[in-house]
Formats: structure tokens, sequence, C-alpha cells
């Protein structure tokens, strides 16, 4: 059912064999389409399989099927990587990329773990890892939820690494509004749009976005040609109000809470003392999680992982990593390390 399709490279540099693989996925609406993605096999006998979902990018360039920079240098080495590049980019590049909606990104990464080992079936996808940072953290618990509720009788997964997540995506919004303050502007557009598409709100960019933002919209979120970090420095306006409208800031107006109704369907969980706003699924992970999380992230804030501890509580198979670590940025480098020595020491 999975069309797939394999292009081979070499990167004698790192003895690290690479392929993009395009395979069958569906769409927000269970449309069929075509997704790209890549596999890197490294030369010596590989200590097991990582299905690797990146965290945000704004350029095409940045999809994994077209880097070889990111998360994945840590682990190329020894790991073969699964690594999907999402709706939006690579393969489907023309489409809107429908941003942290986890579900959907949950399925596409796991259709392409299938389609890789149908295609080559001594890539055994028996037992895996997920990890993730930053959007990727998110996703990694959404995937692990997937497969162990639809594929448990398939797909073993080892551990589940997760870091500086947006588990609590609506809480994102809240923390925002509140004190007038987004680290990286691109998110307000990304996230509103995305979950615009994610949803079918149909939201009017021009009543969520300020004069300013919309004007760069095209060039900045469409075009997809400038990656994230130029985009930092392009953006120096940190005050939430330069970017989002006083509609896009005010959840009494109906079309903002489309959209707050939108977050909290792409939240895994959601924490707050109204009970009718609470996201505390049924689902409880069965295998090893590693949640780490900087109480100084500026970009994803600390309250995304507090929630999902006030969600699940003292799981014994869930440890939590919270700590001084820095920036959001910063942090990614030290769970890389930490997730690596912990992959290590459980093979």
């Amino acid at each position: 059912m999975l069309a797939c399709a394999l292009l081979m490279s070499s990167c004698a540099v790192t003895k690290v064999s690479e392929r993009v693989v395009h395979y069958t996925s569906v769409d927000q609406h269970g449309d069929t389409l075509t997704l790209s993605g890549k596999v890197t096999v490294p030369a010596k006998q590989a200590k097991g399989v990582i299905l690797l979902p990146h965290y945000t990018i704004a350029s095409n360039d940045e999809a994994p099927s077209n880097s070889n920079k990111g998360e994945q240098q840590f682990f190329r080495d020894d790991y073969i990587l699964v690594m999907p590049d999402y709706i939006g980019y690579g393969a489907s590049r023309d489409r809107v990329h429908p941003y942290l909606c986890g579900d959907l990104t949950a399925r596409n990464c796991v259709d392409m773990l299938l389609a890789v080992s149908n295609l080559q079936p001594a890539i055994s996808i028996d037992t895996i890892s997920i990890l993730g940072y930053s959007q990727g953290g998110a996703t990694a618990l959404w995937i692990l939820k997937l497969l162990e509720e639809e594929y448990a009788d398939r797909i073993h997964v080892k551990a589940c690494y997760a870091g500086g997540g947006p588990y609590d995506v609506a809480a994102t919004y809240d923390v925002a509004m509140a004190e007038d303050k987004v680290f990286m502007p691109l998110l307000i557009p990304m996230l509103v749009m995305g979950t615009s598409e994610a949803y079918d709100l149909n939201l009017q960019r021009d009543i969520f976005l300020t004069p300013a933002m919309d004007s760069l919209y095209d060039d900045y979120v469409t075009s997809k040609r400038h990656k994230f970090v130029e985009l930092f420095f392009k953006m120096p306006n940190h005050k939430v109000s330069y970017w989002l409208s006083e509609t896009g800031m005010d959840i009494s107006r109906p079309e903002t809470r489309k959209l707050y109704d939108g977050l909290l369907r792409s939240s895994l969980v959601h924490y707050t003392p109204e009970p009718d706003e609470r996201i505390c699924p049924d689902w409880r992970p069965k295998a090893p999680v590693y949640v780490l999380h900087s109480y100084k992230d500026g970009i994803v804030t600390f309250r995304c992982a507090e929630s999902l501890r006030q969600c699940w509580g003292n799981m014994p198979n869930v440890a939590y990593d919270f700590g001084n670590f820095g920036s959001h940025m910063h942090t990614s480098k030290v769970f890389y390390k930490r997730a690596k020595k912990k992959m290590k020491s459980s093979n």
C-alpha cells in the first residue's frame, strides 16, 4: 500500500550511507499524498534504529532529506536513523506545514517507518527508539502514543526521548500573551496559519497578523527560502503585539477562540485550573520515557513540561530531567548528549 522510491548516495567522510525516501501517507483530510525523508545507515554494525522527528525549521534546505546538519550528527555514526521531512517540506514543500499538529505528524512519521521496513527488510523495525527535541520532542511522544495504541503487536519501542517539547501548545500561547513576549517571532505566523491548515479553520491571515508580519509572510514563511536562524536575526522585535494583531491576542473574540481550540487539539496535554480546558488523556506510556526541559527555556515555556508531569504524575517508567540548562538552543546539545549516553547504557 505504501509506494516508495529510494535514492542512494554515499558519504565517505562520515562513513554513512544516505537514502532519500519518497512514500505515501495522508494529509489532514485523510487524502493520500507523497512525502519524503531520509534514512542513514552507518558503515559499522548499527546499535539500533531511531525514529528521529526533527525540530522546527523554516527553510526547505533544513529538511532532513536536504541536510546533513541538526540532531542527526549526534547519532548517525552508531544508529540507523529514520528522519521524516513532515508535510510542507521536501516532496510536499508547496503545502502549508500543519505546525504542531501532533497526531497527523506522528502518523506521517510512522508511515515512513513502515515504508522503510517494507522496502528494505534488512532494516528491522521490530524494536526502535524514538527521539526528538523541540517540535521533535512533542512529535516523539505523539508517535509513541500512536505506536502503543495501534501498532503494539508489530513494533516494540525500546525507549522514547523527548526534550524541550511543546506538549502543551495552548500554554505557549497563554504565556506569550501574558508576557507580550516571544523569543522567536516566526513561530507566530507558523502557529496561526499552521493550526488553521491542520483543522480547516479558514483563519484570515490579515486579521490575525499585524501589517508588519503580513507583509513579510510570503517571503519568510511561504517561500521556505530562509533558514530558521537567519529569520531570528531578521525579526529582532520580540513583542508579540508587534507581530500578532489585537484580534489574535484577544481570546474572547470568536475567531481567536477558534484558533485557541485548535491549539488545545494540538496539545498532547494541557493543565489549568479550569476543568473544561484541561487535557489529560487516558493514554499513559508503557515504554520508558525520558523528558528533559530547561527552566530557562525562552522558546518552549517550561509550563509544557509541568503540564506533562501534572497529567502523568510520578510514573515509574517516566524520568524527568529538569534543570537550569540555559536557553532552548543550548539545552538541545545537553539533551542529545544525555540521550545518547542513556541509549549506550541500555544497549
